[in-house]
C-alpha cells in the first residue's frame, strides 16, 4: 500500500513544480543555444523538479501482517509439609502424589498449543518461573503456606496481560490467616482447583489452637484496651472449653467458647485495663481437651508496652477545614495526653482549646519547652515566622516529636519547606498543588511493622482512600515512607517519617485522612482516632528518651516458630551519624531468664526511596518456645546508651505439621469466586483443561518503507543536478 506524508498541501506543491519547470524551461529558450546540448540540460533541469516534487509528496510504502499472540496458563505448585500428610489410619495417596498426577496428564500438553504453560511453586514465597519438568522434581519441604500471598502476587504480576486461567494444586491451608474469608475476594482471572482428598476420610482427633492474638503493643496508663484471640480446632463435638488469659504468668481471667462439631475459628475477645508504666506479658492459654495429643499449639504470648501518660501536645492550625475539625476531636479524646489546641479564626486571631486564659501560640524555646509533641496544620511561611521554626527545629533537635498534617499553604512554594523547617522534613521537594480523586492507599512493608498501624492488620487493609494527595514527594536518605497512595501516575508516598537529633518527624502529604472517620465500619474499628492514638503513642517520648536514647530496635516480625531466624536492627537515633569506631552489643533475654550477648555488625540498612543508611543488626534463632525479649547497648565517645526493649515470641510448632484435613471450602471459595471451575478428580480436571478454550489473539504489525529517503531516490537527485551543472561548464555557461 502506497502511502504520502506530506503535510504541505498538494496543489501547492504541483503549482511550485509547474512554476519551477516553467522559470527553468523559459530562462534555457531565452539565454542558451537552442542545440542539443541545451535541450539535454533541460531535460536534465525538469527531470530534477519532477523528482524533487515527489520527495516533497513524501511516498511510502506500508505492509501489515497480523500475527496471532498465544494467551498464558499459570499453574501454582504448593510444596509445603502439609502436601505430604495423609489421614491418621488411612493407607492412602497423600496430597502431594495426586496434585503430580495430575501434572502428569494430557492437559498441559493439548493446552500448550493455544497458551503458553507458565509454572511457579509456592509456600512461603512464590518462585522464579519453572518449567513442567522442574515441578515435577519438586520435593514438598516448606515450613509454612502463604497461600493468599501466592495467589495476590501471582495475579499481580500477570496484570495487563492475556491470561487463560490459573490452577492451584494446593491442600487450601494458609499458615498465616486466621480466618478464611479471603477466599470470598473477587479475582479478575479464572482459579482452577482440585479436590486433593475426600475430606470424610480424615478422622479428626479432638485439638484445639490459637491461631492469632492482636491487641495494640504500646498503650498509655489509663487506657483500655481490647485483646483478640482467635482459635480454631476440629473433633470437639461442640464442647465448651475455657480460653485463659495470663498476665505476667498469673491467670488474669477466662472465658468459654465452642468450635462447631465440624471445625472452625471463634474470636474471643479480653478486655485490659493499663493501670501502671511497665511492659506486660499476656499469654494466652487453651487447656489440652480430652485425648487432645497436639498441644504444643495450645498457647500464644505478646507483650505490650505502657507509656506515661503525662505528655502535653501542641497543636496550631490555620483556619477550620475538616482536617482539623475531625483532628481536634481525635486530640481531645486521646487519654494519653493533654492537648492545647490552637485555630486561626477571623482577623488571625487565635480560637484556642484545653487551655484557659489568654494564650498564643507564641512558640518561643520556653514555651515549646513544656510540650513533648506539635503538630503543624496548613500554615504558609509568613504565618508560621522563621523565627518560630528555628525554635521548632531546635525542639525536635532535642527530643521533640513535630507531625506536619500540611495542607495546601503549608505544601506551596511559600509554605514550610521555605522556612528553617525545611532541614527536618522529610521530604526533599515535593509538588504544591494536590490532586483530587478518590486514590486507594496501602501500607509499605516498613508501614506494616510500624507502632502507627499495629495490633490489628485486618484493620489497615480496608480502610477508605483519601480524596487528596500532594505528589511527587522525594523521600530524605534517612525517611521512612509507611503509606502510599495509588494515583494514575503511579504510588505517591502519604505518610513519611524520619528522626531528626534525638525526637522524630512525621509529614502527611494529603488534607483527607479525615474520609477514614466516614469509613463503613468507623463506628467499629475508627480506624482514624486509632490511627492518631499509636501515632501519639509512638511519638511520645518516655523521659529516658529526652535524657538521651541513642538506638532504636527493630525486629522483623513479631513472632516465628522455632529453628526460624529473627532479625534485629538497631538504627542510630543519636544526632548526626553514629561514631566510627562505634560497638552496639545486644543482650536477649530468654524465657528461661538466660542472658545471651551477642555484637552487632555494622550494615548498610535500606529505607524508603532506595536510600540507604548506617545500622547494626544481628540474626537470633530461638531454640526453645516463649517470649524474648532484646536490648542494645553502646558507649558512644564513652557515654553509655542504650534503647528500649523490644519483644517477640517463638511458638513450639511450625503449623505445617499440624494434622489437618485440606480446606475444601477455601478452594471452592477461590474458583466461585473467579468463574473459575472445582475439581473433584484428576479425570475430572484433565478434560476440563484439555479442552478448555482460549481465545486467540490477534496483533497487526505494520512494516513502513520510505522511498522519498531511499538512497536510490537520493543518488538520482545528486546525479541529475551534477551531470547538469557539469553540461553547463562545458559549454563555459554561468
Amino acid at each position: 500500500m502506497v502511502i504520502y506524508e506530506h503535510t504541505v498541501p498538494a496543489a501547492l506543491i504541483v503549482v511550485s513544480t509547474v512554476v519551477a519547470v516553467a522559470v527553468s524551461v523559459a530562462g534555457y529558450w531565452l539565454y542558451a543555444k537552442r542545440d542539443w546540448a541545451s535541450a539535454v540540460m533541460v531535460l536534465l533541469r525538469v527531470l530534477f523538479l519532477a523528482l524533487l516534487a515527489f520527495c516533497l509528496f513524501m511516498p511510502g510504502e506500508r505492509k501489515s501482517e497480523t500475527l496471532q499472540q498465544k494467551s498464558r496458563f499459570i499453574v501454582l505448585m504448593d510444596k509445603s509439609k502439609s502436601m505430604t500428610m495423609i489421614p491418621p489410619g488411612k493407607d492412602t495417596t497423600n496430597r502431594w502424589a495426586i496434585a503430580q498426577s495430575a501434572l502428569t496428564r494430557p492437559w498441559p500438553e493439548m493446552l500448550a498449543e493455544n497458551c503458553d504453560v507458565e509454572c511457579y511453586s509456592f509456600s512461603d514465597e512464590v518462585s522464579p518461573k519453572l518449567s513442567l519438568e522442574d515441578v515435577r522434581r519438586l520435593t514438598p519441604d516448606g515450613t509454612s503456606t502463604l497461600l493468599r500471598d501466592a495467589l495476590k502476587k501471582t495475579i499481580t504480576r500477570y496484570n495487563g496481560l492475556d491470561v487463560t486461567g490459573i490452577l492451584i494444586l494446593s491442600d487450601g491451608l494458609d499458615t498465616r490467616e486466621a480466618f478464611t474469608d479471603w477466599a470470598l475476594e473477587k479475582r479478575s482471572i479464572p482459579v482452577f482447583t482440585l479436590e486433593l482428598e475426600k475430606s470424610a476420610i480424615w478422622e479428626e482427633e479432638p485439638d484445639i489452637r490459637v491461631d492469632a492474638v492482636n491487641t495494640p503493643r504500646r498503650v498509655t496508663v489509663g487506657w483500655q484496651t481490647d485483646l483478640k484471640a482467635v482459635v480454631s480446632g476440629q473433633g470437639t463435638k461442640g464442647q465448651a472449653f475455657p480460653v485463659q488469659l495470663f498476665k505476667d504468668g498469673v491467670l488474669l481471667t477466662s472465658q468459654d467458647t465452642q468450635i462447631p462439631a465440624g471445625g472452625g475459628s471463634k474470636e474471643v475477645t479480653f478486655s485490659l485495663e493499663h493501670a501502671e508504666v511497665g511492659v506486660n506479658t499476656y499469654r494466652v492459654y487453651l487447656p489440652p481437651l480430652l485425648k487432645e495429643t497436639q498441644t504444643n499449639d495450645n498457647e500464644y504470648s505478646v507483650s505490650v508496652q505502657v507509656l506515661d501518660a503525662k505528655n502535653r501536645l501542641m497543636y496550631v492550625e490555620g483556619p477550620p477545614r475538616w482536617e482539623s475539625k475531625y483532628m481536634t476531636r481525635a486530640l481531645r479524646a486521646s487519654k494519653q495526653i493533654t492537648p492545647v489546641i490552637f485555630l486561626r479564626g477571623a482577623k488571625g486571631k487565635f480560637m484556642t482549646f484545653g487551655v484557659k486564659g489568654d494564650v498564643a501560640p507564641d512558640m518561643k524555646e520556653s514555651q515549646l519547652a513544656f510540650f513533648k509533641i506539635m503538630i503543624l496544620g496548613n500554615l504558609s511561611a509568613e504565618e508560621l515566622g522563621e523565627e518560630r521554626a528555628k525554635n521548632i527545629v531546635t525542639f525536635v533537635e532535642r527530643g521533640g516529636s513535630l507531625v506536619i498534617i500540611g495542607g495546601s499553604k503549608a505544601w506551596a512554594a511559600d509554605g514550610l519547606a521555605k522556612t528553617a523547617l525545611k532541614k527536618i522534613i522529610p521530604a526533599r521537594q515535593f509538588a504544591g498543588k494536590s490532586v483530587e480523586g478518590q486514590f486507594p492507599i496501602t501500607l509499605t512493608d516498613m508501614g506494616k511493622v510500624h507502632p502507627a498501624f499495629a495490633g490489628d492488620p485486618k484493620l489497615w487493609e480496608k480502610i477508605p482512600p483519601v480524596l487528596s494527595v500532594f505528589p511527587k514527594a522525594e523521600p530524605t536518605p534517612g525517611a521512612r515512607v509507611l503509606v502510599t497512595a495509588k494515583t494514575p501516575n503511579g504510588d505517591e508516598p502519604l505518610i513519611l517519617t524520619q528522626d531528626f537529633g534525638q525526637g522524630k518527624v512525621v509529614a502527611i502529604f494529603s488534607d483527607s485522612l479525615w474520609k477514614w472517620q466516614l469509613s463503613p465500619d468507623a463506628l467499629k474499628d475508627k480506624p482514624y482516632q486509632r490511627f492518631w492514638d499509636q501515632v501519639i503513642s509512638w511519638l511520645a517520648p518516655k523521659e529516658e528518651k529526652k535524657d538521651g536514647k541513642d538506638l532504636e530496635l527493630f525486629i522483623d516480625r513479631e513472632q516465628c516458630f522455632i529453628g526460624e531466624e529473627v532479625e534485629i536492627t538497631a538504627r542510630w537515633a543519636g544526632a548526626g551519624p553514629p561514631p566510627a569506631n562505634l560497638a552496639v552489643k545486644a543482650e536477649v533475654v530468654a524465657p528461661d531468664k538466660r542472658k545471651i550477648p551477642f555484637s552487632m555488625t555494622r550494615q548498610m540498612d535500606q529505607v524508603s526511596g532506595g536510600k540507604t543508611m548506617q545500622a547494626f543488626s544481628f540474626k537470633f534463632k530461638g531454640d526453645l518456645p516463649g517470649m524474648f525479649s532484646v536490648r542494645a547497648t553502646a558507649e558512644p565517645n564513652g557515654r553509655p546508651t542504650e534503647s528500649d526493649p523490644i519483644s517477640f515470641a517463638i511458638k513450639p510448632f511450625t503449623p505445617e505439621s499440624v494434622p489437618r484435613a485440606t480446606d475444601v471450602e477455601v478452594l471452592k471459595a477461590i474458583s466461585a469466586n473467579s468463574s473459575g471451575v472445582y475439581f473433584e478428580s484428576v479425570d475430572e480436571l484433565d478434560k476440563t483443561l484439555s479442552s478448555l478454550k482460549v481465545k486467540k489473539i490477534e496483533q497487526e504489525i505494520f512494516e513502513y518503507h520510505s522511498w522519498w529517503q531511499h538512497w536510490l531516490t537520493i543518488t538520482c537527485l545528486i546525479a541529475l543536478i551534477s551531470i547538469e551543472w557539469i553540461f553547463r561548464k562545458l559549454r563555459n555557461m554561468p
